[in-house]
């Protein structure tokens, strides 16, 4: 008897911390901003492999600051084959007009929703990956969105909570023929 106790004492305890977790979740999902981010997908190179894209944020990295302090110079192989530079910044995410924006972090916050930015010398700056990958589970039935089409982008709803990397809700490919979130049945 007291066994069986102890075992309806510790499953409650479980089921508390899980609804705790999921309740903080739905809880983000009503009152932090959402918005809709550019993303690309990339194949991780993991053993265990499962049901779910591995997505990058891309972010517009114009804004920050190209100067000496964040550039990290190429280097050259034995072979002279030289690599470009890069600039690297960690950055906090917030919601503007919305688009998802870097920011510079401050160095006395909380390292829990530092991001980090990587843009190579000679890129684009308006399509800037976020190293920190995010991960989209997709049902085991369902016919994934990729390979895209040409002339085809994908996109992902993704809430910014205060602290903590940006948490994806849903996917959507933009086209010619307009911006439609894709459906898994």
């Amino acid at each position: 008897m007291r066994q069986r106790r102890a075992a309806l004492a510790l499953l409650a305890v479980q089921l508390l911390l899980v609804l705790s977790v999921a309740g903080k979740y739905l809880y983000e999902r009503r009152v932090c901003p959402r918005v809709w981010v550019r993303t690309q997908q990339f194949d991780p190179n993991q053993l265990l492999r499962g049901r779910y894209l591995a997505l990058h944020l891309l972010v517009d990295a114009c804004s920050l600051p190209h100067d000496p302090k964040y550039f990290v110079r190429g280097y050259q192989y034995h072979n002279r084959v030289a690599l470009p530079g890069h600039w690297t910044w960690n950055v906090t995410l917030a919601v503007e007009n919305g688009h998802l924006v870097p920011r510079l972090a401050d160095r006395h916050g909380s390292p829990n929703g530092i991001q980090q930015v990587w843009l190579r010398e000679g890129d684009p700056c308006d399509k800037v990956p976020l190293l920190q990958r995010e991960e989209y589970f997709v049902p085991d039935q369902a016919r994934g969105p990729l390979p895209l089409q040409r002339g085809q982008e994908l996109w992902v709803e993704v809430t910014v909570p205060p602290s903590g990397p940006p948490r994806p809700i849903q996917l959507a490919l933009s086209s010619q023929s307009g911006f439609q979130p894709i459906r898994f049945e």
